[in-house]
């Protein structure tokens, strides 16, 4: 193979794989335009209703005793690992 074929070759698959980038980002915006339509029907708003709350709904209060347990745990777990920097971990030497 010569040069000129490879460089055919890699420009063909560059333009093949760009092509295919550029088509399927334009059908993730055709799927957003159909979720849209079929969403929202005409004259009606999005929003949260009268009645919604948006505060989270309570539920039963935590013991002491299991929220120490579950504190004492995720303490453990991130002395034992230790994050650094990016994605490197220190080791705990025993």
């Amino acid at each position: 193979m010569t040069f000129s074929d490879a460089l055919i070759v890699t420009v063909l698959g560059m333009g093949v794989v760009f092509s295919g980038l550029l088509l399927t980002a334009g059908l993730i915006l055709c799927f957003g335009c159909l979720q849209r339509l079929f969403d929202t029907p005409a004259g009606t708003a999005k929003g949260p209703t009268a009645g919604a709350s948006l505060e989270p709904s309570s539920g039963p209060m935590i013991e002491p005793e299991v929220l120490a347990v579950i504190t004492t745990v995720l303490e453990v777990e991130r002395r034992l690992h230790r994050v650094r920097g990016a994605g490197a971990r220190e080791t705990v030497d025993e």
